[in-house]
């Protein structure tokens, strides 16, 4: 599998929709590609569609790295953002380009690998000394390499450790979603990082174990792009943050994978918090 032309399909296709979002009337929202991923966003926009036909006519999804949605954001082309980038939301905020930011829900990050485990991350208590025993024994790892919440989650965590691997032979960036870097880790047997529901999800595909998971949340906000300084659809972005963080959009976080694994792959921000995410190890 050539990492270097999933990079340039991920551009490409980000490139493309960028190009097609700009439509007057539709909802254009920037998701994360995890939350596409998991399938969360197709149960929310098709209760989203039953319960605001008014402001529901045409709802496209630009599914992207969070960095890369932010720029959209930045240039008018999304109207609403879902994503989990807490430093960079804040600066959107701050420069006035972001609005009304809500807290959505939030999973946890995890650290996967083979099944064999060359680097011996299972005997670790923390991320850091799994990636310093990564690092330690130059064993592949996929990094997303793309500006995403994931990677700028997984460059802390590096610089946590006290190492910087870009540039190492071991150390090789896919250019993708999160999904799809899964299934680069799993076809070279790679340590990778990854939300704990994208991994609950695409499971049955790989052949990676979760082996530690980050003591922090993966903390997903929407946050609306402000009409004052960008054309967009102001009321179905409203009217989407609204729908998202009530009572029943809510619930649909609060259940969603429950059915299907047995636990929720999100933990909403407001009701039904009590439940705890798939994949969270027990450490």
């Amino acid at each position: 599998m050539a990492v270097g032309w999933l990079a340039l399909v991920s551009l490409a296709a980000l490139a493309v929709l960028s190009m097609a979002s700009c439509g007057g009337d539709d909802l254009v929202i920037g998701v994360s590609t995890s939350v596409r991923d998991t399938g969360l966003l197709d149960e929310l926009v098709d209760e989203f569609k039953r319960q605001r036909p008014d402001q529901a006519a045409t709802v496209k999804p630009v599914a992207a790295g969070s960095g890369q949605l932010i720029e959209l954001a930045l240039r008018g082309e999304v109207d609403i953002l879902i994503i989990h980038l807490p430093g960079a939301e804040a600066k959107l905020i701050a420069d006035g380009d972001g609005i009304d930011r809500r807290e959505l829900m939030h999973n946890f990050f995890a650290l996967v690998g083979p099944p064999d485990d060359p680097a011996r991350a299972q005997s670790t208590l923390t991320m850091a000394e799994a990636l310093k025993r990564i690092a330690a024994t130059e064993k592949t790892f996929i990094s997303r390499g793309d500006n995403s919440g994931t990677h700028l989650r997984e460059m802390a965590l590096w610089r946590q450790a006290g190492i910087d691997p870009v540039g190492e032979s071991w150390y090789q960036e896919s250019g993708a979603g999160q999904g799809q870097s899964l299934l680069v880790a799993s076809d070279k047997g790679a340590y990778t990082l990854v939300d704990s529901g994208t991994f609950v999800v695409f499971q049955e595909r790989l052949e990676l174990e979760l082996y530690v998971s980050d003591e922090e949340p993966n903390q997903y906000s929407i946050i609306r792009v402000n009409p004052d300084k960008h054309g967009v659809n102001e009321a179905a972005a409203l009217a989407f943050a609204e729908f998202l963080t009530s009572p029943a959009g809510q619930r649909i976080i609060a259940g969603f994978g429950l059915e299907k694994y047995g636990e929720p792959l999100f933990v909403p921000a407001g009701p039904g918090s009590d439940s705890e995410p798939a994949a969270t190890p027990e450490r």
